[in-house]
């Protein structure tokens, strides 16, 4: 029963198939699937994901810049940037000396002591910046009276700054004396250095410029040195000085709220060719703790009413 079973249903599915067919029309097989046509744009690029149905992914290429061609110079000159300055330039053509080392904080080139000006006064320096890079110039007539004073704003990051102005003034006569003096301040308000020069004033007539002379520094201590220690009521100041006159100079400890803790006065006559003349004090003073002072030394002006120098030495008192 098992084989007749099989042959019938092979000739039942036999003429199932025969039957199917239109007569005269052969069975096309299924076409197979063709991948698409790709067109390729110059501004676009075509990409195929292995799918499917592929779909095409457009990416949109950067554009491709031509390189510059750079012609060869036979010089190359680097031209630094200059910087911006609120000070009045130095006169073209002027060169002024470098500071040596010893040098004082603050300098005047020109005019020097006793030159006869007249207005404007031209003024050469260099100075050691105070607090925010400020100066003070003042001019006074013999008889005290302030005829200018202006603040200036040095230069940054320089240990000196060199700087020219020109400084006008008026005189009442033929002419008098005056003194020229520069100083800076700390950001306390105490003076931390000072320098003068006498001038003769003229209201008119010819200028004779003298020389600076020596542009050392006037005060130089052994002690105290920067940032000492002091302790015990009393502070032992030594050095040398190179005074511009006979008056004692003025020794004091000035806290930062300005209250002065001790003074001296020390004779220090002036030597006849300008050099250096030790001196040596003690100075007592009376604190409860640690207490930071600015240590100054000054002289006063001996034929105008105010001070011809002043120098100063940061340092602590211990009781």
């Amino acid at each position: 029963m098992k084989p007749l079973f099989r042959f019938s249903v092979f000739a039942l599915l036999l003429v199932s198939s025969a039957c199917s067919a239109a007569p005269g029309v052969l069975a096309t097989p299924s076409p197979q699937r063709l991948p698409p046509t790709l067109v390729f744009e110059p501004s676009q690029t075509v990409a195929l994901q292995a799918t499917d149905s592929p779909t095409p992914v457009v990416d949109t290429p950067t554009p491709s810049l031509p390189t510059p061609t750079v012609e060869p110079t036979s010089t190359l000159t680097e031209t630094p940037i200059p910087l911006p300055s609120l000070l009045a330039p130095t006169e073209e053509g002027t060169v002024l000396p470098e500071p040596e080392p010893d040098s004082g904080a603050i300098q005047i080139l020109t005019p020097g002591p006793l030159s006869k000006v007249v207005s404007p006064i031209k003024l050469r320096t260099y100075i050691v910046p105070g607090f925010n890079h400020k100066a003070r110039i003042e001019l006074y007539g013999e008889d005290g009276r302030l005829l200018v004073r202006e603040i200036v704003i040095l230069p940054s990051g320089l240990t000196w700054s060199s700087y020219y102005r020109e400084i006008p003034f008026e005189v009442h006569s033929a002419g008098e004396l005056g003194r020229l003096t520069i100083s800076t301040d700390d950001q306390f308000g105490r003076t931390v250095a000072s320098t003068s020069v006498h001038l003769l004033l003229l209201s008119s007539g010819d200028e004779q410029i003298n020389p600076p002379g020596n542009l050392k520094e006037r005060c130089v201590l052994d002690f105290p040195t920067v940032g000492t220690i002091a302790r015990g009521g009393r502070l032992t100041v030594a050095g040398s000085m190179r005074p511009f006159n006979d008056l004692p100079i003025v020794l004091e400890l000035i806290t930062e709220e300005k209250t002065v803790l001790g003074t001296r006065l020390v004779s220090v006559p002036p030597a006849p060719d300008d050099s250096y003349v030790r001196f040596s004090t003690d100075i007592p003073y009376t604190v409860s703790g640690p207490t930071r002072v600015l240590l100054i030394i000054f002289q006063a002006d001996d034929r105008i009413g105010g001070q011809m120098y002043l120098f100063s030495q940061a340092l602590i008192l211990n009781p």
